[in-house]
């Protein structure tokens, strides 16, 4: 594992998932959310894969990033992330910062 490409993943990671809270998207966006962070997102940190970790933060910026650019007209107003979503992020910060090359994991 080249230890500068996963620090690279898990910075990006580790900022996006310290915005997530200021961030608005769907009900369903939201869950699809809480779904790559329970899975890809860990996942990809237990085996400190920083392709898989960077795939999965992709896509959860996609779907929450999607407000920012050109308008959309949603079917459900976009709103700020739910307990489940809320709930991950900290375990996630944690877990992904200790990993991180230097940390004293």
């Amino acid at each position: 594992m080249n230890d500068d490409r996963w620090a690279r993943a898990a910075e990006d990671a580790l900022t996006v998932l310290e915005l997530l809270p200021d961030m608005e998207a769907t009900p369903q966006e939201w869950a699809r959310v809480e779904q790559l962070l329970a899975t890809a997102v860990e996942t990809a940190a237990d085996r400190r894969d920083a392709e898989a970790l960077t795939a999965a933060i992709r896509e959860v910026k996609d779907l929450t990033g999607a407000y920012h650019g050109p308008a959309r007209l949603p079917e459900q107003p976009p709103q700020p992330p739910g307990p489940p979503v809320l709930d991950r992020i900290p375990k996630l910060v944690q877990k992904i910062g200790r990993l991180l090359p230097g940390s004293d994991a």
